[in-house]
């Protein structure tokens, strides 16, 4: 069977940029900063386009997307003491990148549904790319009458009950369906960076280096296979507070054999924020540059810690993951293995 439409014409992908920058070095370089501003206008840009079914493919790829992509970095380090034998050294940086999608071909969205654990994106003018698209959840039924007030049917026709998921009918039409979707946010940051600091007496360094994301979502796969609720395969300790009794107060739907009621679609409820701040690595060091024995002229003694500390309200393994290489799957979590913490011994010898 034929999977994609083939087009001969394709051709690479334009791109007008414009960088300007700025470094600036005062107080005999104990204080340092920079500035950089980017604007890139990306145009013949290849984008997948809907096809009419009688194709038999879903998706047709052609040079016909336009998008802007800009964004402004800044950074700073200072010496803010400096003796003959000791040295405290702290900067950072701080970035936002801002793309907007400016023409797709003459469609005003287009839906990427992909094969991934129920994913749904969709790219459309006006907007960042690859943005979640789905419902928006408002708890659940707590009694059947909240159940009948609401007087919602899903796209089967079949009325949601009590213990089943409220979804926000969007078009007041009382039946939950495509026309109900909104967009739920991205995997793209408001802004992220890092910052460090280091102390120096004599021999004897000590260095921290941190990294901070703010604003980015991701969809939690891994969460929506243990929570779903809908099968024989094990979940997590968390649908121990599912609904189950009339009145109840929770946010995790009744448990229904292949989910008739569709509470496990793609929503809001799948969708994190995975901002963090982590301690990307912690050294203590010891250097000296003394002969010894006439055997060795200088050397590094050190131990590394990695990862070790995290603070995020992200539920996944780690915030900080990749699932693909892929644009569209930055936001996508199914059980990569997190980042390993751990701590290094080691020593650096010259002869």
């Amino acid at each position: 069977v034929r999977s994609n439409i083939p087009n001969t014409s394709l051709k690479p992908e334009r791109n007008a940029s414009l960088n300007v920058g700025l470094d600036l070095s005062v107080l005999r370089d104990r204080l340092s900063m920079s500035v950089d501003y980017y604007n890139n206008q990306i145009s013949d840009m290849i984008t997948a386009m809907p096809t009419t079914s009688v194709h038999g493919s879903g998706m047709y790829y052609a040079n016909v997307g336009k998008m802007e992509n800009k964004g402004v970095e800044f950074s700073l380090q200072a010496s803010l003491l400096r003796t003959r034998n000791f040295e405290w050294i702290v900067g950072g940086n701080i970035a936002k990148s801002t793309a907007k999608l400016k023409a797709l071909g003459g469609e005003k969205q287009v839906i990427l549904d992909g094969n991934y654990n129920g994913m749904q994106l969709v790219n459309r003018v006006g907007e960042s790319p690859y943005q979640f698209y789905g419902y928006q959840a408002d708890g659940v039924f707590s009694t059947q009458a909240e159940a009948d007030e609401a007087a919602l049917v899903n796209r089967t026709g079949r009325s949601y009950s009590a213990g089943d998921v409220r979804f926000v009918d969007q078009n007041g039409d009382h039946r939950i369906d495509d026309k109900d979707r909104v967009l739920l946010g991205s995997a793209s940051p408001d802004y992220f960076g890092g910052f460090y600091t280091q102390l120096k007496y004599k021999g004897l360094a000590l260095s921290a280096e941190f990294s901070y994301s703010k604003g980015n979502q991701a969809y939690n796969g891994v969460r929506r296979s243990l929570e779903s609720l809908s099968t024989f395969g094990n979940q997590s300790a968390a649908v121990v507070n599912r609904w189950s009794l009339e009145g109840q107060q929770t946010n995790i739907p009744r448990a229904q054999w292949n989910d008739p009621m569709g509470n496990n679609d793609f929503s809001d409820r799948w969708i994190e924020d995975a901002s963090f701040l982590r301690m990307k690595n912690v050294t203590f060091s010891y250097s000296f540059d003394k002969k010894f024995l006439n055997f060795f002229r200088s050397g590094t003694l050190y131990v590394t810690g990695e990862n070790l500390l995290t603070a995020t309200k992200y539920l996944g393994l780690d915030p900080e993951f990749s699932y693909s290489y892929s644009d569209a799957m930055q936001g996508f979590d199914y059980a990569k293995m997190m980042q390993p913490k751990s701590i290094k011994f080691g020593v650096n010898l010259n002869f």
